[in-house]
């Protein structure tokens, strides 16, 4: 009995030690102070400008750049993506890092846009001619001429060279003698359409028809679809919107159905401008071409008639009709 107290009492004072180790234990992990998670701070991207911009200025990528802000100090219209602004033209003064509001952005006059030298030409087109709506500005197109030409190849068989008298392809009825054939060495008149003989082009009557690539690499500035500029977006109509999570999201748009194209605005070089006015000033058909964005090669093309149909293309040409029985 008295070896069973013992073990009693050893065992009582090994429970109890163990009771005050961890109550010690407790008493230092209540005294430790907890680690405090650090607040996040909520933050949005707005643009600001990259350099000083003087009123006037048509923005580049280069002129702007994005920071994070607090959303409660980020005023209503303040732009969020570069890509909002590029394009647009500054209506004030800028300095360096000042917050580009879409409200003090205008729409870019065609002037702005014209590069030194060019000029800005319109172009009536239609669905068809318009890639069925799909041409948006900075595309890059060529222009088909399609038409029919009559080739009247005049030979002075008197011999007599009749000057054209400027109001049309008629000539006139000044004829001017010619040196008779053999009175110099080497004098000859050329059999109709052979090098040396006169050709007169007339685009009237049914004539052949033709296509060729006249003008290459047009800029386009602008699509214009009855009164509105198609793909240009309103500078004032995506306002900041500060949501719940702070984040900024631009208000909702739909999507864009293809337009009743009527007019390209088109950048040209002064002989281009001059071509474009003739074709137009006489009613031909032509056909817009759309490039490759970057594609800035110029091509040689020999154009399309009947007969480089047959020669190139193996357009089949009807047989001769072998019509049996003898004579009557």
């Amino acid at each position: 009995m008295a070896r069973a107290g013992r073990l009693y009492l050893i065992a009582g004072v090994l429970l109890a030690g163990v009771a005050v180790l961890l109550a010690v234990v407790a008493l230092q992990r209540q005294g430790t102070p907890r680690a405090v998670e650090p607040t996040v701070t909520p933050s949005v991207s707005v643009v600001v400008a990259a350099r000083d911009l003087r009123a006037g200025t048509v923005l580049r990528e280069e002129d702007v750049r994005t920071v994070q802000a607090d959303p409660s100090s980020v005023a209503p219209g303040t732009a969020q993506q570069p890509d909002q602004v590029v394009g647009f033209v500054v209506a004030g003064d800028l300095v360096q890092g000042q917050r580009i509001l879409m409200a003090n952005l205008v729409a870019p006059s065609i002037s702005a846009l014209l590069q030194h030298g060019k000029r800005a030409v319109a172009i009536p087109v239609d669905r068809i001619n318009a890639v069925g709506g799909l041409v948006q500005p900075n595309d890059t197109v060529d222009l088909v001429y399609a038409g029919r030409i009559d080739v009247q190849r005049v030979l002075p068989t008197e011999p007599l060279e009749m000057a054209d008298n400027g109001t049309g392809y008629a000539p006139n009825q000044d004829a001017v003698r010619l040196p008779e054939p053999g009175s110099s060495p080497g004098q000859r008149y050329a059999y109709p359409g052979a090098p040396g003989s006169r050709v007169v082009v007339t685009d009237v009557g049914e004539g052949q028809p033709v296509a060729k690539i006249v003008i290459q690499k047009l800029r386009v500035l602008q699509v214009i679809a009855g009164t509105a500029v198609v793909g240009q977006t309103n500078p004032s109509a995506q306002p900041f919107v500060a949501a719940e999570s702070g984040q900024a999201t631009p208000t909702p748009t739909r999507e864009p159905s293809l337009p009743a194209v009527d007019l390209l605005i088109v950048e040209a070089d002064p002989a281009q401008a001059e071509l474009i006015t003739f074709l137009l000033d006489q009613n031909v058909r032509y056909q817009v071409v759309l490039r490759a964005r970057g594609d800035m090669d110029t091509v040689q093309t020999a154009g399309v008639t009947y007969d480089r149909l047959v020669e190139d293309y193996g357009l089949p040409v009807p047989g001769p009709v072998d019509v049996r029985g003898g004579a009557r």
